[in-house]
């Protein structure tokens, strides 16, 4: 098995102290796979047919994975089986709210561990508006793209805190942070150039803006 993406080791590695993991989304299932070696037991789910049919064939020879068909965490919480954590990456970060929105109702799975494809402010925001414990994050670049991942919790112990409110503190020790501000004020400088004061969330761009400068000082 080829060595994974710099992006999925760190993902496979925050999974150690797990016993089950669901790899939602699985595709091939590369992670799943890795889970499996580590010695995890593994819930991998795609959504459609085919998807589910290529996972099959990837993963026949691994008893400790479960190819299942499904869309996200639905089949498996019809299923009576204690998930300890979700990874949910490879994926937009409306796609990946879609999903931990499934298991609002039921809060069966305790921690998730997020990756967007894009989207890394939009899907932080919508972490922190619904009020996910940060245990870790971490960013990582590869082939000249910045990728952010998060592992959240439910309740907050001693290794877990807030999002902090206009920035992303939670990545302050990252080498990549100043990359990721900059990108991020490219960002917030066109939205302004292009709207109004009137628009909705003009006060809301500023106020992050003059926040993310701040940082960079």
């Amino acid at each position: 098995m080829a060595p994974l993406e710099k992006r999925l080791a760190i993902l496979l590695d925050w999974c150690r102290s797990y016993r089950i993991v669901a790899d939602i989304g699985s595709g091939q299932g590369r992670l799943a796979r890795a889970l499996a070696h580590q010695g995890h037991r593994v819930l991998a789910t795609e959504k459609t047919v085919s998807g589910w049919q290529e996972l099959v064939q990837y993963t026949k020879t691994f008893e400790q994975i479960d190819p299942i068909l499904g869309d996200g965490l639905k089949p498996l919480l019809a299923m009576d089986v204690a998930i300890d954590v979700a990874v949910v990456a490879g994926m937009g970060p409306r796609a990946i709210e879609r999903i931990v929105q499934q298991d609002s109702q039921f809060r069966r799975i305790p921690a998730f561990i997020v990756q967007p494809m894009q989207g890394l402010f939009r899907m932080r925001r919508y972490l922190k508006n619904e009020s996910w414990f940060v245990r870790q994050a971490d960013l990582v670049q590869e082939h000249g793209k910045l990728y952010g991942m998060w592992w959240v919790e439910r309740n907050a112990d001693n290794g877990a805190g807030l999002f902090s409110e206009w920035f992303p503190s939670e990545f302050l020790d990252s080498p990549l942070y100043p990359q990721l501000i900059r990108s991020r004020l490219a960002q917030l400088n066109q939205s302004l150039g292009h709207h109004t004061a009137q628009c909705p969330m003009w006060d809301d761009w500023q106020r992050e803006r003059n926040a993310l400068l701040t940082t960079l000082r």
